[in-house]
């Protein structure tokens, strides 16, 4: 039958390869080289054979089922390439492992795992069949001619690496070799004084009389081959293959027990060390998350099903400052100190504490009359890690917001509690450091929807799915069109209509909000452009979110938008969020300066009014404000002119104002919330009595109702 690997080899070179696969190719090829005297192929006859099998490797990372295949022709062939040195296979099991662990994403270690473990078994399968097939080719021939060349069966006997021993049927040795006494640590004299059943470890010895005694009788299964554990004379187990057979005499009656046996304690240990990298952190010993999954889907079969789980999802508050302030190899510490924290916890708990990644740990419980009620578990875990972790001279504590789902066990899905406890954790990150939430199952479905807006916006937005829409914002005394508003809208399959603002929010869960900025942008620019030939003078003007207006390229972007037209930069309208302004570094407020000396008008957005907000406007160079949906809607909500709400409100425009800065408010509905906030003092106002936003097409008609809007004036 021919090697599967050699299909194919007339139709040329194979492919060339690159990233993973090339690397492994070559620090594969020049591995085995020095560790497989062996190998007889030049080094490119080498890299080929070796290409073929890194493309059955990639092949079944992307198919779970082919692992157990792939890993067979891989583990074969590697022995028909004579890769048979001490090192080839650990080396090969570790340089497999390290250049494509990743490229299978998150979740497919258990199959990595299981491919190499495959490989492994197929390797050490094959160089066995090849030891065994020398030795008892060597030990018939010998046989056969022992008279004449017992000399040539003592070189070999003694000579294999395999253990060998012959023993009678009552399992006592008569002959062994070297390999055996080396493999089992005992003095060959010693080993004649004892039998084979001295040798079986405790655990195995049951099993391995039965089958010896069938063998001695000459039983149908007159072979055994098995993987199974031995005692060394210090009484260490040893792990081994056995290779068992009878032999029989002229007249074919049972005569001898031949057991071969090969040491693998080497390579159960290097499976043992891989499966447990593969399932615990790296930097705390924890679990890992593939491992805490595992651990919960066992929950269902290990514990009662009316017993009950709950699933602590911790995230660490602020850890930032500590990498940044104190340096990455501080944080470090701080991380292996926390997860012992969280061990020590959980001590006198059936639980498993796991680290997620990052900042991110999780505690799995089942609960007992004794574990603590979740407030008050919670309440430990902060007071814990609220204890100084001392690094050097430096006493660090630390907080964590907690997410945190209860189930009973036979409701314990593993997906689904996990699910539920990161949308408690968000919930609790949204609340502020150190808090705790309890999954909601009320909000589960929101949580859902917006799960899955955010995970197929990138590719809405990639399809054209977006559209711009403006609405008008228009000058409370004068009644004329100041700008027009851009604003995102989204119609997602299957779902209604989404605003401006549920846009940005999602965008900023799913990662596409630089993307979306960048987009609107242009389109706004082009479309103003389109309007100014069409006759319809007037600017338009983009509300930013925190992360579009901290972003270092803004301003690059933005000189990047005005090249690609024609207008002036003061048909721009730039409005940043408030808070984000406040505490802006001097990165960020240089950005303002420029946006501002490129002609752009700068504005901010959710102004509430505080004394720190009144201070920034005098050193900010932006040139309008627009009130906090909050506020306007306090003072929507309050009936009567006098209420100290709406005076408030009222004395707060003209400090405002002192700082040089014009006024917008929204929601204005009706024409007596117009009034109102004219006789405020308020310049500026958007809403529903102005018109809601509509596609660029029907806009036209709010141009020509408004007609043509000038740029703003510099404030005096």
């Amino acid at each position: 039958m021919g090697d599967p690997l050699d299909a194919g080899n007339g139709a040329g070179p194979l492919p060339e390869r690159t990233g993973w696969r090339a690397t492994l190719v070559l620090r594969w090829a020049q591995r085995l080289t020095e560790c497989s005297p062996e190998i007889r192929l030049s080094d490119a006859e080498l890299e080929h054979e070796l290409a073929k099998l890194v493309d059955e490797l990639a092949e079944a990372l992307q198919d779970p089922e082919r692992a157990e295949e792939s890993g067979r022709i891989v583990g074969e062939r590697l022995v028909e390439l004579h890769a048979t040195g001490d090192r080839s296979l650990p080396c090969t099991l570790e340089l497999i492992r390290d250049c494509v662990v990743g490229e299978s994403g998150v979740g497919a270690v258990g199959h990595l795992l299981q491919l190499l473990t495959s490989i492994a078994a197929a390797y050490s399968a094959a160089d066995r069949e090849r030891a065994e097939r020398t030795t008892t080719q060597a030990l018939m021939r010998a046989d056969r001619e022992l008279k004449a060349s017992d000399a040539r069966f003592r070189e070999v006997f003694t000579s294999t690496p395999i253990g060998v021993a012959i023993c009678d049927l009552d399992g006592r040795f008569m002959e062994v070799n070297p390999a055996l006494a080396e493999i089992l640590r005992h003095r060959e004299d010693d080993l004649l004084t004892m039998a084979i059943h001295d040798l079986f470890h405790p655990e195995e010895a049951a099993y391995l009389n039965a089958a010896y005694a069938e063998l001695a009788e000459g039983g149908p299964g007159q072979r055994l081959r098995e993987r199974r554990r031995l005692l060394r004379a210090d009484g260490e187990q040893a792990w081994t293959y056995l290779a068992v057979s009878l032999l029989r005499g002229a007249e074919g009656e049972p005569k001898h027990i031949v057991t071969m046996v090969e040491d693998i304690s080497d390579l159960y240990l290097l499976q043992e060390r891989i499966q447990y990298q593969a399932l615990h952190d790296a930097m705390t010993g924890l679990a890992n998350r593939q491992y805490f999954r595992t651990r919960l889907e066992a929950a269902q079969g290990n514990f009662p099903p009316d017993g009950m789980l709950t699933l602590y999802h911790l995230g660490l508050d602020g850890f930032e400052l500590i990498n940044d302030g104190l340096g990455y190899e501080t944080g470090d510490k701080v991380i292996r100190a926390v997860a012992h924290r969280l061990e020590q916890l959980v001590e006198n708990e059936e639980a498993l504490v796991a680290r997620f990644g990052g900042t991110e740990f999780a505690i799995l419980i089942s609960e007992s009359p004794h574990t603590p009620a979740i407030p008050e578990f919670a309440a430990l875990i902060n007071e814990e890690l609220s204890e100084p972790i001392y690094v050097g001279r430096h006493g660090i504590a630390t907080s964590a917001s907690i997410g945190v789902v209860r189930r009973p066990v036979s409701e314990g899905d593993p997906t689904n509690m996990m699910w539920a406890a990161d949308v408690a954790l968000r919930r609790a990150e949204i609340a502020g450091a150190r808090q705790w939430e309890l999954f909601d199952p009320d909000l589960a479905p929101d949580e859902r929807t917006e799960a899955q807006l955010a995970a197929i916006m990138p590719g809405a937005l990639e399809l054209g799915e977006f559209e711009v829409c403006y609405r008008p914002t228009v000058g409370l005394n004068t009644g004329d069109l100041i700008c027009v508003e851009a604003q995102l809208r989204w119609s997602p399959p299957g779902h209604g209509v989404l605003g401006h603002g549920e846009c940005l929010e999602l965008a900023e869960r799913s990662g596409v909000t630089l993307s979306l900025r960048d987009w609107m942008l242009r389109v706004a620019w082009e479309q103003v452009g389109t309007w100014h030939r069409a006759g319809f003078r007037t600017c338009f003007l983009v509300e930013l979110s925190e992360n579009q207006v901290r972003d270092p390229d803004l301003v690059a972007l933005v000189r990047s938008v005005l090249d690609d037209g024609d207008l002036d930069a003061s048909w721009m309208h730039l409005a940043m969020p408030t808070g984000v302004i406040m505490n802006a570094s001097e990165e960020l407020l240089e950005n303002i300066r420029v946006l501002r000396t490129l002609g752009v008008r700068t504005l901010l957005h959710s102004f509430s009014g505080s004394a720190p907000e009144l201070r920034a406007l005098r050193r900010i160079p932006v040139e309008g404000v627009r009130l906090a949906d909050e506020l306007v809607e306090m003072v929507h909500g309050c009936d009567d002119q006098n209420d100290p709400a709406v005076r408030a409100v009222r004395q707060l425009l003209p400090l405002m104002h002192d700082s040089g800065v014009k006024i917008c408010t929204g929601d204005v509905a009706d024409e007596k919330q117009q009034r109102h906030w004219a006789e405020a003092g308020c310049d500026f106002a958007v809403g529903p009595l102005y018109g809601d936003p509509v596609t660029a097409w029907d806009a036209q008609a709010l141009l020509r109702k408004f007609g043509a809007a000038q740029p703003p004036h510099e404030p005096d």
